[in-house]
């Protein structure tokens, strides 16, 4: 029989409590987690260290936010996505000579799923990458159809300037009233100079359960009708293969969560 000592559970613990209050609030940084739970600064970075190799919590943008693996695991929701969507993905490719990418949202963040590469370029986003929420039109209509808490929390907290055009809070607002109006997001250079990516959200049930993009270089995207209309129907395609119940792709706290702002 294994003993825990008072002091290992005590450390236990305030790991825990360190968890918890990122958890609790979706995200949140190092400073904030100091604050709240009244720790100094090196045992909060000790735990915090902790938690991101033990693949609890990740660091995006300088912000921790709860990793996947805190997420419902009660079937293996995201290898079935996967699973679906490949075969649309490599035709995407086929179709369009673009990158494609497939991506979900995990609590704060957006966790890329599966990529199909194509042509010259550079794509940010590789699978089991997390990026930020606004991290280009491979993310942003993951954000435009979160509740209405994790946008809040996202348009307030500091925005990580990837590049020069990299969207201020404000703009980022309007771009994303204009993804829930128009359902698609065309991004120029918010990631990458020289890049562009448009994204569609992927609906079912009601929610947005993942998204499609297509990326390449500025210059092989003169206009966005066509690969908007081809990802629109893809995402429709994928949406009618999902199973009813799409609670699955949702963490634990926000599957009955509103889209209220």
């Amino acid at each position: 029989m294994t003993v825990v000592h008072g002091a290992e559970l005590s450390s236990m613990e305030r790991g825990l409590q360190v968890l918890a209050f990122v958890q609790d609030r979706g995200q949140a940084d190092v400073a904030e987690i100091m604050a709240g739970l009244d720790l100094p600064s090196s045992t909060t970075y000790r735990y915090v260290r902790l938690l991101k190799n033990a693949g609890f919590l990740v660091e995006v943008g300088g912000q921790l936010s709860p990793s996947a693996r805190l997420a419902d695991r009660s079937v293996d929701s995201s290898e079935h996505l996967i699973d679906l969507a490949r075969p649309l993905l490599t035709r995407l490719r086929g179709g369009t000579g673009f990158s494609v990418a497939l991506t979900v949202r995990v609590h704060n963040a957006a966790l890329c799923l599966d990529t199909r590469r194509s042509g010259s370029g550079s794509i940010a986003f590789r699978p089991g990458e997390i990026l930020t929420l606004y991290a280009g039109a491979s993310a942003t209509p993951l954000l435009a159809f979160a509740p209405g808490a994790v946008r809040r929390q996202v348009l307030g907290g500091r925005l990580t300037r990837y590049t020069a055009v990299t969207p201020s809070a404000q703009t980022l607002r309007t771009e994303l009233a204009a993804i829930r109006a128009d359902g698609y997001h065309r991004s120029r250079g918010w990631l990458t100079p020289g890049m562009t990516a448009i994204g569609v959200p992927v609906i079912a049930g009601g929610t947005c359960v993942c998204a499609l993009s297509l990326i390449g270089k500025d210059r092989e995207f003169p206009e966005t009708g066509e690969p908007v209309r081809i990802l629109r129907a893809a995402a429709e395609e994928l949406a009618a293969r999902l199973p009813a119940e799409q609670n699955a792709w949702l963490p634990p706290d926000e599957k009955h969560e509103g889209e209220r702002e």
